[in-house]
Formats: structure tokens, sequence, C-alpha cells
């Protein structure tokens, strides 16, 4: 955690300083982060590595399982999941997928 003694003030040049501001939309977000992933950082060895190499790095050997699930998701693409339907099914079927919430859906009954 860091405490008073881990601050260090921006000086000029300090390449901590985001000079581009605070993304307007997500896909300005997504190219920040892309920026940011190129950019190189010494690793423990000594040797330059990118961010994002650095990531995966973490990830494949952390002993987080959720962490190491996103590193085979990336190196491997996703695994595919498997839905199936129980029941009487012999009339129509149909899905619904509702990305987030709004509230302008919301079926429930408040009682």
């Amino acid at each position: 955690m860091a405490g008073k003694d881990n601050l260090k003030p921006f000086t000029k040049g300090d390449k901590r300083i985001n000079r581009k501001g605070r993304p307007v939309t997500f896909d300005a977000l997504r190219t920040l982060a892309q920026e940011i992933s190129h950019e190189t950082i010494p690793g423990k060895d000594g040797n330059p590595y990118t961010v994002a190499e650095a990531i995966l790095r973490k990830w494949a050997t952390s002993p987080n399982p959720a962490l190491q699930m996103k590193f085979i998701e990336v190196a491997f693409g996703k695994v595919p999941e498997e839905m199936k339907l129980s029941g009487d099914v012999s009339g129509e079927v149909v899905i619904r997928i509702i990305y987030g919430n709004d509230g302008s859906n919301d079926e429930r009954i408040n009682s």
C-alpha cells in the first residue's frame, strides 16, 4: 500500500504524466491502453519487456486460477460455454439476452 514515503511528486518530463488527458470515449480509452501496453519497462532480470508482456508473464505464473484462465484465453481463445435446455421444449423456445441493466426492461414486481 502506498504511503507518504512512496509518493513522489511529478517533475518536468515525468513519464507518469498523462499529457493527453482523460479519454473521452471507450475507443480513446482502448487506444490509450494499447499505447501503454507497447511501452517498455525493465524486467526483474534486467531485460526490457513491454507492459503487455509483463502482464501476461505475471498472469501465466500467478497462483490465482482466474488470472491463469485469462492468460489461457488470451493465448488460445475462450473456451466455448455449453448451454443445455431441460424440461418440456415441445413448443417455441425464446432466448432473451440482456446486456447490462438500466432498469428499463426490469420485469420484477416489487411487493
